[in-house]
């Protein structure tokens, strides 16, 4: 709960000095409501019993249009960023239940005319689901296991625009909701919603100044970040159930070639706790530490760095696979330092969600 919290506490900070600006125009204020309806991704055979239904609800949104010169230079693009509350439900009651999620989120404009713009949106928060996995009273629910878990989107928004305060929003999300690898079963959910609502600008013109685009620069970045996490290894017929720290750093060194986008690869170190755990358990003669090649991108939107990673086992004894992924949110408070959350996934399995602390230079 503690975690989970700071995890809250540090969305709220980001978003909140991501919103700041020092000119004399204001950042118009926005309400969006989002009806939407989608359909479970089965990702493994073991839900997939469970993946034939269509979930559905609405998203209810606050934002601000951000046009204020020194949020416009942070990636030479106007954007939105804000909060949003989503309620889905399932359309299983009695086994899934329902979602009630708090995300903040950053949306840059990625094509703009007189009438159509085109975004994508990118999110992250906390949700809170009522049924949950239960060894005696719901089997079943091999989804989730703890009624906390963490919630993250990609959205692309196609707005119409009415008039100078309604625009008609028809929008395609991808949802990712998972625990962290905190608590097995963790099986986590991936589903898209669709659908069509309407975004009202309060008290102000939604628009757009004109401005000069300023030329990009591209320039050579390093960095270094250390993260960790605290993971549950379940009970089995012998051992009870323990809880195992990881804890692990990584350094890149990359290549921005353009003001949004960059490149990077590195190395990285773990110290899996909970593989050590299942180790001993098992007797086996092997080492739980893994050293892995990293290459990936970064989409670079001001101070936030959301970078996605391939990673490819060097050394490591004891592996699920020999590769996963990396999701890294960050957020530069400093002229160096960084904070932020990563989290590892094979495939469409997440492993473990971990807090982190970085370093660029």
């Amino acid at each position: 709960m503690k975690k989970r919290f700071v995890v809250l506490l540090i969305l709220l900070f980001l978003l909140t000095t991501f919103l700041k600006g020092q000119d004399s125009l204001k950042n118009p204020v926005n309400i969006a409501i989002k009806p939407q309806i989608g359909f479970i991704l089965p990702h493994s055979s073991k839900i997939e019993h469970l993946s034939h239904t269509n979930p559905f609800g609405f998203e209810a949104e606050l934002s601000w249009l951000r046009i204020k010169d020194i949020n416009y230079q942070q990636c030479d693009c106007y954007s939105k960023a804000g909060f949003s509350f989503l309620f889905i439900d399932f359309d299983n009651p009695q086994v899934v239940g329902n979602s009630y999620s708090l995300i903040g989120f950053a949306e840059p404009f990625l094509f703009r005319s007189k009438s159509f713009f085109l975004s994508m949106r990118m999110g992250a928060g906390i949700t809170f689901l009522d049924k949950i996995y239960n060894e005696q009273t719901n089997p079943e629910n091999l989804f989730f296991s703890t009624n906390l878990a963490f919630m993250v989107d990609v959205d692309l928004n196609m707005y119409y625009k009415l008039n100078e305060n309604i625009q008609i929003l028809a929008y395609a999300k991808y949802n990712h909701i998972s625990n962290g690898g905190r608590k097995s079963p963790n099986y986590g959910m991936n589903f898209p919603t669709f659908g069509v609502g309407i975004n009202y600008a309060y008290k102000d013109r939604f628009y757009f100044p004109q401005r000069t685009k300023q030329k990009h620069q591209t320039h050579w970045f390093y960095e270094t970040n250390i993260f960790g996490t605290i993971k549950t290894v379940e009970k089995d017929s012998v051992s009870p159930e323990e809880t195992k720290l990881i804890i692990g750093f990584y350094g890149l060194a990359g290549r921005t070639i353009s003001k949004l986008n960059g490149l990077s690869a590195g190395f990285e170190y773990i110290n899996d706790g909970a593989a050590k755990e299942k180790i001993d358990r098992r007797d086996l003669d092997l080492d739980h530490q893994q050293i892995s090649f990293l290459i990936g991108h970064h989409l670079l939107f001001g101070r936030f760095d959301f970078s996605q990673h391939w990673g490819t086992y060097i050394y490591a004894p004891y592996k699920i696979k020999s590769f996963y992924q990396r999701y890294t949110l960050s957020y530069l408070i400093t002229r160096h330092v960084k904070i932020g959350a990563t989290l590892k996934v094979y495939g469409d399995w997440a492993d473990n969600f971990n807090l982190q602390l970085g370093y660029s230079f």
